[in-house]
């Protein structure tokens, strides 16, 4: 099911678990964040999150909350209603496919139906730093802030452990 399996999830409540997950890492500000976004988004960050509590063996090692935090507010800069159904479906397939023609197809000012379709595209594009300067004006920790603005970038020698177990379970999920 892969990339369809989170379309089924479009408009799903956050189960007591999911809830009692995103309570646990988040304080106020991070769940303002948090709920900001779409369910989709939501699951997503979730879904994440719960692939790194799996492979994490030994939590001591690394900076187990902020990389719990990142992995629940990685996708903030993604906002309740940026994008719609068949801009996220889009937006997944020519990630997967073409990446480089998103940059083509993304629109900022959306006023008819096939703007706001390629304004997903600029979301997509934009998130992160979008995400890390949310992140940062309510006051989130700024490790949290940096691996929200670089869960995207290429893997890097130099980057934090973290940082690449953030990039590896989101793109798993």
């Amino acid at each position: 099911m892969g990339f369809f399996k989170p379309l089924f999830l479009w408009n799903t409540k956050l189960n007591y678990d999911d809830t009692t997950l995103v309570n646990s890492f988040l304080d106020d500000s991070g769940k303002f964040l948090f709920y900001q976004m779409s369910r989709f988004d939501q699951h997503h960050a979730i879904a994440v999150a719960r692939s790194i509590i799996a492979e994490v063996k030994d939590p001591t090692v690394i900076d187990y909350k902020t990389l719990m935090v990142s992995a629940l507010l990685h996708d903030i800069g993604k906002v309740e209603g940026d994008f719609n159904f068949f801009s996220r479906i889009l937006v997944g397939l020519i990630k997967r496919i073409a990446p480089n023609l998103r940059g083509k197809l993304a629109f900022t000012n959306p006023n008819t139906f096939w703007e706001k379709v390629r304004y997903g595209f600029y979301v997509d594009l934009i998130h992160p730093l979008r995400g890390a300067h949310m992140a940062k004006v309510f006051g989130i920790d700024a490790a949290v802030v940096e691996m929200i603005r670089h869960h995207h970038d290429p893997p890097r020698q130099d980057q934090t452990i973290e940082l690449t177990m953030l990039q590896k379970a989101d793109n798993k999920n």
